[in-house]
């Protein structure tokens, strides 16, 4: 997979779309696509109503065909985590939710070149991007990470059984956690995401904290190597709650 989830723009319908890697680490070849401003776009303030929670979509994965070491589509869990995390990351612990398996030490990462990283560590850290918002402080959260890497499971392999009223909790250095509950999961095909209105809703309510979720999912396509492309992505939404 590529170390990176690229932020591809159809121009002419102003939409903005992410494109990753295979389904496990070390393809030949790199997501690519148009860069895209990653300023949030000037808008004219207009009242919308608040979303009614949206029931998660069925997302069980199809793969097309089967990456070595992944019998009928099932990636192993990696090995124990050997690694400590990192020393700093801007006052953020781990991210932590029990109903899907997820208990991951969180790294800063960055948008360069209008392309959002994704973690160094792809089998055990979250990217969490401080540009989009800091937990705690308001605003869309945003967070990726791989759901399969090196033909084993990544951080947000079990993401897609999010549910409604799922917690999810962020974990603080200071030792405070932040709690949020799902309020939706969708799976997209990678050539129709919204990824404008992912990372700035105008659905959220102003006095609201939202924590978002991306990362591959769904159909994927081998090649002869072993590796392939994802080519649906997954978003889990949710809102704070204390």
């Amino acid at each position: 997979m590529t170390n990176r989830i690229v932020l591809v723009a159809a121009a002419l319908l102003g939409s903005l779309v992410i494109a990753c890697g295979s389904g496990s680490t070390a393809s030949p070849t790199a997501a690519t696509g148009l860069r895209v401003s990653t300023v949030e776009p000037n808008k004219t303030e207009t009242a919308t109503p608040i979303p009614s929670p949206t029931p998660p979509a069925a997302v069980t994965p199809s793969p097309v065909g089967f990456a070595p070491g992944a019998p009928n589509g099932v990636f192993p869990a990696p090995p124990p985590n050997p690694q400590a995390g990192p020393a700093s990351t801007q006052g953020i612990v781990r991210l932590v939710a029990s109903k899907f398996s997820l208990d991951h030490y969180l790294e800063v990462v960055g948008v360069k070149n209008n392309e959002m990283e994704t973690p160094a560590d792809g089998q055990y850290g979250v990217g969490w991007y401080p540009s989009y918002g800091l937990p705690g402080g308001g605003g869309n959260i945003v967070m990726s990470a791989h759901e399969t890497w090196n033909h084993m499971q990544g951080p947000f392999y079990g993401l897609h059984k999010a549910e409604l009223g799922d917690e999810i909790t962020v974990k603080m250095a200071d030792g405070k956690n932040i709690t949020y509950k799902v309020i939706s999961n969708r799976r997209y095909p990678v050539s129709s995401i919204p990824m404008n209105d992912i990372i700035w809703p105008d659905i959220r309510p102003k006095n609201e904290e939202w924590l978002t979720l991306l990362t591959c999912g769904g159909r994927i396509v081998y090649d002869s190597s072993g590796f392939g492309e994802y080519l649906d992505r997954d978003v889990v939404v949710a809102r704070r709650v204390s």
